[in-house]
């Protein structure tokens, strides 16, 4: 309902209402109302990751493995956020490569030695789950917030991802950039691109093409056929214009570390 208004707002359909001396700026509010696609990403894939527990438990190695598979898109949908306003509940849910609990400790055994026997994993994941999305509703997602964890995702796709892949066990990387990319370009078209088609329509195009280049080079069938220079190059030059679009929108240089 709230996006529906807001996409009504920007198209405008309707009036804008008068605004209050404390009334939040119109991109805080686009940023606020970004929550439910996130949310929408993180119930789905607890909800997914509860049925895991029950194939785990039921010793069904190949339930397991494809319930393993479906929870990642809705993870990787909700990174735009995670590690910039959750990085403690991120590194237990996700941490990688080295990861010795969360969704790759369980991928390395089920995928990697074949072995179902990770009941107390899928457990604890799914609690640092539920204790996400219980966060993510008590917060408020802001501009700058998304800047920082949209232009941190996307330099994390072509300086780490792009490597050897965060998924190899289960061989299902490239699946998870192409729903990183999906998200970013989420996150911009909702929050960011109406101001920035409004102050800088020749950035808002450079961005688009660039947005355009990086879910090319994702959309190749496998990630042997990924062409790693260009997508380092690629997600270099989005960061770049995301810094651009924080800069029209009166906020910082988006931040790519902790």
């Amino acid at each position: 309902m709230i996006c529906g208004l807001m996409a009504a707002w920007w198209l405008g359909i309707l009036a804008p209402a008068p605004i209050r001396a404390d009334a939040p700026l119109p991109l805080e509010t686009a940023a606020a109302a970004f929550k439910p696609y996130v949310l929408e990403q993180i119930s789905r894939c607890l909800t997914t990751v509860k049925s895991m527990g029950e194939r785990v438990a039921a010793h069904d190695l190949a339930g397991a493995q494809q319930s393993w598979l479906a929870a990642r898109s809705g993870w990787e949908g909700s990174e735009v956020i995670t590690n910039e306003f959750f990085p403690d509940l991120d590194r237990k849910i996700d941490a990688w490569p080295d990861a010795e609990r969360g969704f790759h400790a369980i991928e390395a055994r089920l995928f990697g030695a074949h072995d179902v026997a990770v009941l107390p994993a899928t457990e604890e994941l799914i609690y640092n789950l539920t204790e996400f999305e219980r966060q993510l509703r008590a917060t408020t997602l802001t501009a700058q917030g998304l800047l920082d964890g949209t232009a941190k995702l996307i330099y994390e796709i072509g300086e780490n991802k792009a490597e050897g892949g965060e998924s190899p066990f289960s061989g299902n990387s490239l699946a998870e950039m192409r729903v990183n990319v999906a998200s970013v370009a989420a996150a911009y078209q909702l929050v960011f691109a109406p101001l920035t088609k409004k102050r800088n329509a020749d950035l808002a195009r450079v961005l688009a093409k660039d947005l355009a280049v990086m879910r090319t080079l994702v959309s190749v069938p496998t990630l042997q056929d990924l062409d790693q220079a260009l997508l380092r190059d690629a997600s270099e030059s989005l960061v770049d214009d995301l810094a651009m679009v924080g800069k029209e929108a009166g906020l910082e240089k988006p931040r790519l570390g902790n």
